[in-house]
């Protein structure tokens, strides 16, 4: 840190030759020059925690032979520009104050490895345009995205870890989840999932983090006829008109005939705890609190050796805490908050 207290000036452009540009932990204020497009050999690009503002420009896209860009700790604001960045490899883009990912990085960045967009206002993210397979990190914790779960699981075919707490992705967690052979941590934590957890989650062998806590809302109800649609309920996923025009989903675990007239609706994460948790034998963290998750607790858990956090807590789990969790003497084990469980809290 060199405590530099002035802007990047657009002189910067004039260094034809220069590789590598860091800037990293300063008090640069002011925007990034245009100038900087101009930087044709430049492979490294670091402006992480500055007081940069305005939008990242669109020349950044002409830098062909650049490999990694470190935006991080900014205000940058706008659109993520397209761009060749075809030898892209890691981009950080987290806590600045980007609102639209206009990311054609799907289409020009195959080579894209890590992808780090954390902590922005983000509302969309070009899922499924099968741009890219290579990426191995996808970090959008702490966004406003909202997206279907199903349209995540397509063209990601060699993610690792898939991070996507705190926004509003909804839906159910797909069984074409097994296809990420390759997954490592897994948060969908603090989002609007609905439907049961597929056993398909646990062919992923590799997974050591696996986060699907606070993935229920409160009962609200509705009018069948005027918010819920016209024809009779048969079953399967029930979509009713919320507040802000907002539609409010449950699946059949989640929906509740009060009468005719009435449909009462619960979303969140249903069904039992599935049991095949000796295919994950390298897991770490299991985080299902805040569900609506009811049955037993698979014994299998006891057997996780690696099992460092188990959090259960506030579901409606029933039955007796199974002895093989006492096995778990390394980890931390929850389970306050299931009214109708038996046993000692660890």
């Amino acid at each position: 840190k060199n405590n530099i207290n002035s802007t990047i000036p657009p002189e910067i452009g004039m260094l034809s030759q220069l590789q590598e540009l860091s800037l990293y932990n300063n008090n640069i204020t002011g925007t990034i020059p245009t100038e900087v497009g101009n930087l044709s050999m430049l492979s490294l690009l670091n402006l992480y925690s500055n007081l940069i503002t305005g939008p990242i420009p669109t020349e950044i896209g002409m830098l062909s032979n650049i490999s990694k860009i470190v935006f991080s700790y900014n205000s940058l604001t706008g659109t993520i520009p397209s761009g060749m960045l075809s030898n892209l490899r890691v981009l950080y883009l987290d806590h600045n104050r980007l609102s639209k990912s206009m990311l054609h990085l799907n289409n020009a960045t195959s080579s894209l490895q890590y992808l780090n967009i954390s902590d922005n206002i983000l509302t969309s993210f070009p899922f499924g345009k099968n741009g890219f397979k290579e990426l191995e990190t996808l970090d959008l914790t702490q966004n406003l995205i909202r997206e279907d779960i199903f349209m995540v699981m397509d063209g990601l075919s060699s993610i690792k870890n898939l991070l996507l707490t705190n926004n509003l992705f909804y839906g159910s967690i797909p069984n074409t989840i097994r296809s990420l052979a390759r997954m490592e941590k897994l948060h969908l934590d603090n989002n609007r999932l609905i439907g049961t957890i597929p056993d398909d989650v646990l062919s992923l062998v590799r997974l050591r983090e696996l986060k699907l806590s606070h993935n229920r809302q409160e009962t609200q109800c509705f009018e069948a006829l005027t918010e819920c649609g016209a024809q009779p309920y048969q079953g399967g996923v029930l979509c009713c008109g919320g507040d802000n025009g907002e539609q409010v989903c449950a699946d059949g675990l989640g929906v509740e005939i009060v009468d005719p007239i009435y449909y009462c609706l619960t979303p969140g994460l249903h069904g039992t705890i599935p049991a095949g948790f000796t295919n994950t034998p390298y897991l770490q963290v299991l985080d299902l609190s805040s569900t609506l998750l009811k049955g037993n607790i698979p014994p299998e858990i006891g057997g996780l050796s690696r099992l460092e956090i188990l959090d259960l807590s506030n579901s409606a789990l029933t039955g007796s805490i199974p002895s093989s969790l006492g096995a778990l003497t390394d980890a931390v084990v929850l389970v306050r908050g299931n009214d109708m469980i038996r046993g000692q809290n660890k």
